[in-house]
């Protein structure tokens, strides 16, 4: 029997996975992975389009200050440390970026070396980054050091997908991914006070932001190597061979496309207008690099079928791709929400960093619920279409009231209560797709292989929709802006710097009418971000009907049998 003939024995439902690995080790294993998760989700969506604070009270207008979501004071910090406007808006897009644009080296990769080693790299990897961008002398180094965090936590969150796929039972999978995500939502909710009382401190500053990563992850490193089991899933054939079977063309045509659509958007307006030369010709080599992607992966140019960046022979699997297509939609509708829902408080209300983090549970703390609840509940009813049809529906009816209704003079009672029910709907499609196909797939391969294209669905429908919404935010946002107080004397710097969150003479004017005006304009486009929620939901309604109308055995007694 070859080795890859034993390990998929190895793996098999009727035995246990990890029946090798001490107990004390794959609760060391789960440990670590949680950590990682944590801080991952707590630097993916870590900062965000900066926002200004002006304090809106019954008749009463007035500005605050300026925050930003995650790691509030961190972007007007850095705009009053290094300038440059423009750069500004890839301290939030850099990682989300980075992340998706190495996601199919992140799945060679793990083909190449023992997980084990791949992971601790990848840590050390992550915290050079933390490094670079918390000693940055500027504004470009900053967006450098986000790029290697990204890069070192593609990885990390790939191989975490990946030894829950290989080493969990399949009662085990749901729960576990639950879990990931849960945690990876608190993350989310957690960087904000800790980035806002760091940024906010004159002895620690905007770099402890990044630096206070360094102990957690050093943590995670000490973990990793003590109890993290050793598999390596590839052939047993020389490193240089595995290496060079890694398909460098179309991992290079995956880095180049997302970072050549983000330019396109996010230049095109702010930097560039959207006719010129330069907003053109980035969208034309995008294009041209889109479609080379995707000819060089489906002819498979310079690789083979087995060996190509992408797993292209999965999207024929019928029972799959409504899997990932819906969580890309659960995760582009998540990432938007979390963003613009504080967003809509602080200009319309005026509150805090910390009055929008409480503002903010009930849709992360709804969200965290149901995914657990969710988690727990599939491997007992097995039909994962109607968790997608649930989905879908609150998620349309929710966002689809909010991008209706947002305004200054909706009540916060509202809000909260919509958020919570979009928190229902993602709660019901973010993470489980992984855990439905862990269980559909049969052999170690295929799950490994899904997980990337979930991971790809995932952080792509993250990352892609970041891109759309900023680019939504800055250019409507701004028409919006200048229709409603342009009249008043304010250059284009000015209502961009408004937009932005940092210092601008829009919100220091004092006039009850400019900034009354210019909340609603902001208001106003807010809600029309939550379309993309709606579209979000109505493409998840859509893909749970089409899904296979069946009960999932996930061996529950099987695996009950083995571990007696």
């Amino acid at each position: 029997m070859s080795s890859s003939e034993k390990d998929e024995s190895s793996l098999s439902l009727e035995t246990h996975p990890r029946s090798h690995i001490p107990d004390w080790k794959w609760k060391g294993t789960l440990a670590v992975l949680v950590l990682t998760t944590l801080i991952n989700g707590r630097l993916g969506l870590y900062i965000i389009p900066p926002r200004a604070i002006p304090n809106h009270r019954s008749d009463e207008v007035f500005v605050l200050g300026y925050d930003v979501s995650n790691v509030a004071n961190i972007q007007p910090a850095l705009y009053k440390a290094f300038g440059n406007i423009t750069l500004l808006p890839w301290i939030s897009l850099s990682f989300s970026l980075a992340v998706f644009a190495v996601l199919s080296f992140s799945r060679k990769i793990l083909y190449c070396v023992d997980m084990k080693w791949i992971y601790i790299a990848s840590l050390v990897i992550f915290m050079a980054g933390a490094a670079v961008a918390g000693a940055a002398p500027n504004l470009p180094t900053v967006i450098v050091g986000r790029v290697i965090m990204g890069v070192g936590g593609a990885v990390v969150y790939q191989s975490n997908l990946t030894f829950v796929a290989v080493f969990a039972t399949p009662d085990e999978t749901p729960r576990l991914f639950g879990l990931l995500s849960a945690i990876w939502a608190v993350g989310l909710v957690i960087g904000g006070p800790i980035g806002s009382a760091l940024a906010s401190n004159k002895q620690t500053t905007w770099r402890w932001a990044f630096y206070m990563n360094l102990p957690w992850v050093g943590l995670s490193l000490a973990g990793a190597i003590i109890c993290l089991p050793r598999k390596y899933l590839g052939p047993e054939i020389p490193l240089i061979s595995r290496l060079m079977a890694i398909d460098p063309i179309g991992i290079a045509f995956n880095m180049a496309a997302p970072v050549l659509f983000a330019l396109a958007l996010e230049f095109s307006g702010p930097v560039w207008d959207w006719g010129s030369g330069a907003s053109i010709a980035t969208w034309v080599v995008f294009g041209v690099v889109m479609v080379g992607w995707i000819i060089q992966q489906y002819w498979c140019i310079g690789t083979t079928s087995e060996q190509r960046a992408i797993p292209l022979h999965l999207l024929s699997r019928v029972d799959l791709l409504p899997l990932w297509i819906a969580s890309g939609c659960a995760g582009a509708s998540y990432a938007i929400t979390l963003y613009y829902t504080p967003l809509f408080f602080a200009f319309a209300r005026g509150h805090s960093a910390m009055e929008q983090t409480v503002r903010l549970l009930p849709f992360v703390l709804v969200f965290i619920a149901v995914v657990i609840l969710v988690g727990a509940s599939l491997p007992v009813f097995g039909r994962y279409n109607l968790i997608y049809i649930v989905a879908g529906i609150t998620t349309i009816t929710g966002a689809g009231t909010m991008a209706g209704t947002l305004s200054p003079l909706v009540s916060e009672s509202q809000v909260l209560g919509l958020e919570a029910l979009i928190g229902v709907g993602l709660g019901c499609s973010f993470q489980h797709g992984v855990g439905v196909s862990n269980v559909i797939n049969k052999t170690p391969r295929d799950r490994v292989d899904s997980a990337v294209m979930f991971n790809m669905a995932q952080m792509g429908g993250i990352a892609i929709a970041l891109a759309i919404a900023g680019s939504i935010f800055q250019n409507v946002g701004y028409n919006l802006l200048t229709d409603a107080i342009g009249d008043n004397g304010y250059s284009e710097k000015e209502l961009r710097e408004a937009l932005a969150g940092v210092s601008s003479a829009v919100w220091q004017s004092g006039k009850p009418e400019v900034l009354s005006r210019g909340v609603e304009a902001v208001a106003t486009v807010i809600g029309r971000e939550f379309y993309l929620v709606v579209a979000g939901g109505a493409i998840c309604l859509v893909c749970g009907l089409v899904m296979r109308w069946e009960r999932l055995d996930y061996g529950r007694n099987k695996s009950k049998d083995v571990e007696a």
